[in-house]
């Protein structure tokens, strides 16, 4: 169930990247790499909640991977997801560039 709301989570994220991004009209905001924000700050809030606990080192660890794991496996879908924003945007700057070149060899007058 903890596996569903994250992933609940991360299409929050996208969609608010996509909205930016419409707005803006370009790439802009990854979804993806706000995802993994939140999830290294709960990361980090459940090792300093379980660390600071008097549970022993067995119990501390079967918490702390029942906690992490559920976001982990959404994590490594939301790293794909950063990365393919990443490639997008590079390749929407190299179209732009490349359009930009096409736009100033037609305005120059042929002699």
């Amino acid at each position: 169930m903890e596996l569903i709301g994250f992933a609940i989570v991360l299409f929050v994220c996208l969609g608010i990247g996509k909205v930016i991004n419409m707005m803006a009209r370009r790439l802009v905001f990854n979804g993806a790499g706000l995802y993994l924000a939140l999830f290294a700050a709960f990361a980090i809030w459940s090792i300093y909640t379980s660390w600071n606990s008097t549970l022993d080192s067995f119990q501390m660890g079967y918490a702390l991977g029942r906690n992490i794991t559920p976001p982990l496996i959404i994590a490594l879908v939301a790293t794909y997801f950063f990365f393919k924003f990443r490639t997008d945007k590079a390749h929407q700057l190299r179209v732009q560039k490349l359009r930009q070149s096409r736009a100033e060899l037609s305005v120059t007058p042929d002699n």
